[in-house]
């Protein structure tokens, strides 16, 4: 029984010139919608059908050929400013600007699929829909001429056509996304658009100009299409089945490559017909030995060493071989093409047999499960960049290095990670970062080794530690050489700014939290001020007490300082440094220890009317804390104050412009407020709750408002 809907559409060229990467599933609605209305309003039979479309829950499954972005063309087209010109339409060539296109460039003789499941009952509405597919005349611009078909098959017959699809197919997966896709009211949305394109242009007042009124967005829900790939472990086994064979961390490049050439030539006796597809996936090459096209699509063979202990010998026994979902070649053929293959190499003198592993524990250590912003390199990376000069051995002393000369390989060096990273397709920007030849554990190995046997020069190697402004995950591996094992990361666990204080006894009913947290301000100025030996007269830096040597607010984006807060739901004070809160703090060391230091047994803290507090310093999982964990939808845990009151404004909307505005100036994305409640004070001036809802999850600390560094604006995550 059919319950499947098959929508197959072929380009006349081989090329897609829409904004988005590949066509949408939207893409799709709109060509339908077009192809229809083309000749006159859509009849009821239409309308039903295309609305059924629209309220199925499950959306479809994409399949698009594999692709390489074109050349780009600059066109330039009015940017809608003309009442800058006065409304003069006669002025519009003042104001163009420049909109480069880059199509996509793809064999036109392969299909873009989209395909929809739906319950036997629905398929009357779903052979209409096939019958509107016969109607579509292109897919994205009007360059992208396009026909379609469409059937209606089962669910196993839907397997096997994406089995056997030459090119990349997707599936929805959970989480956020950024793929458009029909929602109940898209077809509404659509016809609204259409409308407002025949009163676009309008005379102003006088008479003299003209205005340009922006047609009505579509309606469109973000569907996340990225996927999780597919990871598998294996084992490098003796033959006899007595234990591990540990490969040697300094040839993790001879291991990749003997794994990644078995795996080849095992799949091209297979599959002699997808012989381009696996060279281009595995080897990262075409077989004239031009480049392989993106390399979101490569396997990643990501040799693992024992790590996870201070002595574990960082050799390596068990291999992650990484598939992304944008793999043109099914991830159980990749498997079976890595089980039981056998190594037989020089380098020791034992055959290895790779088996199928069932313990998935040792990718933990590389941070396949949690996210971190603190990443360290096991295996050097490889920055072609930042070479480093060469020094004759026998002339050591002479060629000697000076100071500025190491320098400036260190800052190019740098530089080079911030590159490598973006390679990598790590978005997060950095907040520090530091490159040395040396290793930074224990048991790590110079990076002159890893260069024996490969292509790579030992000069251009460096291990880098580096702090990320947001968390990753893992496996991370970056460099020219992270897809033959160089530039592998391990998480390594953050000194958090953060120094948190559990009230065991003394605080009275109903505290309040900026009182509480000025009360908590005085009390460790006043013993910074003892660890300095400053006198009464002297001034602690701007970094403890927010105030500049005139004794005038200091502005954070210029001079980070201390936030001070108090955490009601578990009667706690914290005291956050400025690299964990604003945006643009970065750790100072000297400040930091003195901080360290000045709180050492800090057990009381005298309050006023809040009480007399007995303080035990406490320990914060900020993965898990409400106040640092990673969430969409943040509220407001202590009242928001408003930095400045606008005129002729409502109090609401006052509050959320300032709010967007503090999200700016905190680097954070904009969210979406919905304002709780709000109050207006004398002295107090404009307070309230909100709850904020950003598109990405985003982490933890949020404090934001005029109070911010004590006590108030402080937002918890929420679960829903």
């Amino acid at each position: 029984m059919p319950n499947a809907l098959l929508i197959s559409v072929r380009l006349h060229e081989g090329w897609y010139h829409g904004s988005e990467s590949t066509p949408t599933p939207a893409r799709m609605f709109q060509a339908l919608v077009a192809g229809v209305g083309i000749s006159g309003p859509l009849d009821q039979v239409s309308v039903s059908a295309l609305k059924w479309l629209e309220e199925l829950q499950q959306p479809p499954t994409v399949a698009y050929p594999s692709a390489t972005r074109g050349r780009s063309v600059v066109n330039y087209v009015p940017n809608n400013d003309l009442d800058s010109k006065r409304g003069d339409y006669r002025r519009i060539g003042e104001i163009r600007t420049k909109k480069p296109i880059s199509p996509l460039l793809f064999n036109p003789e392969i299909p873009f699929l989209f395909a929809w499941q739906f319950d036997h009952d629905d398929a009357e509405y779903a052979e209409q829909v096939c019958r509107l597919a016969d109607r579509v005349y292109q897919l994205g611009r009007a360059v992208d001429m396009a026909w379609a078909s469409a059937e209606l098959i089962s669910t196993d017959e839907l397997l096997d056509k994406l089995h056997s699809y030459p090119g990349v197919v997707r599936h929805p997966s959970p989480g956020n996304g950024n793929v458009d896709c029909p929602t109940p009211g898209s077809l509404e949305s659509l016809k609204r658009r259409y409308m407002a394109a025949a009163m676009r242009f309008d005379y102003t007042a006088d008479g003299k100009g003209q205005t340009f009124r922006r047609r009505p967005k579509p309606k469109w829900r973000r569907v996340n299409y990225e996927g999780t790939g597919s990871r598998f472990i294996f084992e490098l086994r003796r033959s006899d089945d007595t234990g591990f064979v540990p490969w040697p961390l300094e040839r993790v490049s001879k291991l990749v490559e003997s794994l990644r050439n078995a795996a080849v030539d095992k799949l091209k006796s297979a599959l002699p017909d997808r012989a381009a597809d696996i060279d281009r996936v595995l080897t990262g090459r075409r077989p004239n030995g031009a480049n392989g096209g993106p390399t979101s699509a490569r396997v990643r063979i990501v040799p693992l060493p024992s790590i996870g202990h201070p002595q574990a010998d960082r050799q390596i026994r068990r291999v992650l071989v990484d598939i992304p979902a944008e793999c043109p070649l099914r991830p159980d053929d990749v498997s079976w093409a890595m089980s039981g293959l056998q190594l037989t190499d020089v380098i020791l003198p034992e055959s290895i047999d790779v088996t199928r592993s069932a313990d998935h524990n040792q990718p933990r250590h590389y941070g396949t499960v949690r996210p971190a912003r603190r990443w360290r390199s096991v295996t050097p990376v490889v920055l072609p960049d930042a070479t480093r000069r060469r020094i004759d051995p026998r002339r050591q002393k002479a060629e000697a290095k000076a100071g500025r000369e190491k320098y400036a390989e260190h800052v190019m060096a740098s530089s080079a990670v911030t590159q490598a990273l973006r390679h990598a397709g790590v978005g997060a920007g950095i907040r520090s970062v530091r490159v040395q030849r040396e290793p930074f554990e224990r048991h790590g190995r110079r990076v002159e080794p890893f260069a024996e046997g490969t292509r790579f020069s030992k000069h251009s190697l460096w291990h880098v530690d580096l702090e990320l402004e947001t968390p990753v995950n893992g496996p991370l591996t970056i460099g020219n050489g992270r897809f033959l094992g160089m530039g592998l990361m391990q998480p390594t666990p953050m000194v958090a700014g953060v120094f948190a204080f559990s009230i065991k006894s003394g605080l009275n009913a109903n505290p309040d939290p900026i009182r509480l947290a000025r009360a908590l301000r005085r009390a460790v100025m006043a013993r910074v001020s003892d660890a300095l030996g400053m006198r009464r007269t002297d001034r602690l830096p701007t970094y403890f007490t927010g105030h500049r040597n005139d004794g005038t607010p200091a502005r954070s984006e210029e001079q980070a300082h201390l936030a001070f807060l108090f955490y009601p739901h578990d009667d706690m004070l914290l005291i956050v440094t400025p690299d964990c809160f604003g945006g643009r703090g970065r750790r100072d060391e000297d400040h930091f220890a003195t901080l360290e230091r000045a709180l050492k047994g800090f057990q009381e803290l005298r309050a006023g009317e809040d009480g007399r507090l007995q303080l035990d310093p406490a320990s914060l999982k900020l993965d898990r804390h409400p106040l640092f964990a990673v969430s969409n939808v943040w509220e407001s845990l202590t009242p928001y104050q408003v930095n400045r009151h606008a005129r002729r404004s409502t109090a609401e909307k006052t509050l959320k412009n300032d709010v967007i505005i503090e999200c700016e100036r905190r680097l954070l994305p904009q969210p979406e407020i919905t304002v709780m409640d709000w109050k207006a004070r004398s002295g107090a001036g404009l307070t309230g709750h909100a709850r904020l809802t950003f598109k990405d999850a985003v982490q933890g600390p949020i404090i934001l408002g005029k109070t911010r560094h004590v006590g108030g604006g402080v937002f918890s995550a929420c679960s829903t």
